[in-house]
């Protein structure tokens, strides 16, 4: 049952945000910064590790900088990559990012404990009250109305009413699950994905991202922090028997099989547990109702195939941060009321959908089981033949757009070529391309049809979450040099979307 709030609180604030990683606390020290009152409830007690590609590109980077942690970002020892070593099908290259003069690089890998406390700590800087350890179990509603949360600390019970929650709390969202928000042009997964880090990797790993994805394979990897470099591999959902009882295995099995990084990591050894998730969906949440919205994982999800979960929760952070702070007005402005705020974040969800929804289908593009399609390979060579593949890297930094890069005239121009090229099969590239085209015309129609799910509203939140998972016990001898652990298998495999 919703708890109606019906007699004073003992504590109000001017914004609650469920959740202190990627999305919540950016968007929480944004707000903090500009005087608002703010209030950030984190289950967990950093440092934590959470499930993530752990992957940031130029504009993330450009963000940690942004928001004042670039010091403290460098001090992990994280290796700002230059070079990409790309391979889509038969076309292979190896050239520097193209970045702008002022970024940090074109990608690099932090790992979430890490980036997740530094993150958590600056919002506290910048003047939110960040509440470890502390579980957010019911909202407070007047009317139809959320007015706040109910919160469980050392063992007791407090209500915090505020103007707006904010749900911040990741793909298994409480607060999505109690506002009964609705998930809308849904995509079950194809692959699977799991990644693990290596100690002792060649000295000339130290510079490139690579990602190669061919037949039937994909497979990515790079120097993080700590000396330690990232493999992630992503076996189709046939492999998800053998890889649930042969995990290492089967990664090694995937590694060894993309050249650049089976030479990096000839002499390596394995320096964490490989944590991988086998079932999820691709979704967009229903983004704000009264006196809520929802940020990061919690509000929009894909397939993690290109890397863009924490850059992307930068992103919403700092445009939700810009549309609350002139909706509630601060210290230098003044407050829209309730239906002005309610219809400013409308808009930004919008704007979300919008933004996003290009790299939603581009990363369900690269997900899809079996072989990608030629054309998208050929569509890229193009460009790399010309000289223009600077849009291709931009796309992966939000800096330029799905439609630009794969526009339906070069998807065809590739297509030509690829049917036209030795040993192609020209009736095979012909179904190849008939699928490609019924996707982005079904794409295309999802935009504006906006397929909505049914409510996830229910008389309980969730049992479980990725913090609560995550700390599964690791079987005897993990952890000892040289011990791949298996993975630590997360909601995925207990709540099924």
């Amino acid at each position: 049952m919703a708890a109606q709030s019906s007699s004073p609180p003992g504590e109000e604030v001017d914004v609650v945000v469920v959740g202190a990683r990627c999305a919540g606390a950016p968007l929480a020290g944004l707000l903090a910064r500009a005087g608002l009152r703010v209030a950030v409830i984190e289950q967990a007690t950093f440092p934590r590790g959470v499930l993530s590609s752990n992957l940031m590109e130029a504009d993330a980077l450009d963000f940690l900088r942004r928001f004042g942690v670039e010091r403290r970002v460098r001090a992990t020892g994280v290796r700002f990559l230059g070079v990409a070593d790309v391979r889509l099908n038969n076309v292979q290259f190896r050239m520097p990012f193209p970045v702008r003069f002022d970024d940090l690089g074109g990608a690099a890998f932090l790992q979430r404990h890490l980036l997740d406390a530094i993150l958590a700590d600056r919002a506290a800087e910048l003047g939110a009250d960040v509440r470890q350890g502390a579980k957010m179990v019911e909202l407070l509603w007047s009317g139809h109305r959320v007015c706040g949360v109910r919160v469980r600390l050392d063992g007791g019970e407090a209500d915090i009413r505020a103007r707006l929650v904010v749900g911040a709390d990741g793909r298994n969202s409480s607060v999505a699950f109690m506002t009964g928000a609705r998930k809308y042009n849904v995509l079950p997964n194809q692959r699977s994905y799991y990644f693990t880090l290596f100690e002792g990797a060649a000295a000339e790993a130290e510079e490139a991202f690579v990602f190669h994805r061919w037949g039937d394979r994909m497979v990515w990897g790079g120097a993080a922090d700590s000396g330690l470099y990232l493999v992630g591999v992503s076996p189709e959902v046939h492999e998800r028997d053998y890889f649930r009882s042969n995990t290492e295995r089967g990664l090694l099995a995937h590694m060894r099989s993309c050249a650049p990084i089976s030479g990096l990591l000839a002499d390596a050894r394995p320096a964490t547990k490989i944590f991988g998730i086998r079932n999820f969906d691709g979704y967009f949440r229903e983004a704000t109702g009264p006196g809520w919205v929802l940020a990061g994982d919690a509000g929009h999800f894909k397939d993690p195939s290109i890397g863009r979960g924490i850059g992307d929760a930068f992103a919403q952070a700092e445009t939700l941060a810009a549309v609350i702070i002139a909706g509630l007005g601060s210290p230098r402005g003044q407050d829209s009321g309730p239906q002005g705020l309610d219809e400013a974040l409308r808009r930004w969800g919008r704007w979300r959908d919008s933004r996003f929804e290009g790299h939603y289908w581009l990363a369900y593009n690269l997900g899809v089981r079996g072989v990608l399609p030629q054309m998208v390979a050929e569509a890229v060579g193009q460009r790399q033949q010309t000289g223009e593949l600077r849009p291709f890297f931009d796309l992966f930094a939000h800096r330029a757009s799905y439609d630009e890069v794969f526009a339906m005239r070069r998807l065809g121009t590739a297509t030509v070529s690829a049917a036209g090229s030795a040993g192609a099969n020209p009736l095979g590239t012909g179904w190849q391309a008939a699928q490609l085209l019924g996707r982005e015309l079904g794409r295309r129609w999802r935009r504006r049809a906006r397929v909505l799910g049914p409510p996830e509203l229910r008389s309980a939140p969730p049992v479980g979450s990725p913090s609560d998972l995550l700390a599964i016990p690791a079987p005897n001898g993990a952890g000892q040099p040289g011990t791949l652990m298996p993975g630590a298998l997360l909601e995925g495999d207990v709540h099924a979307n």
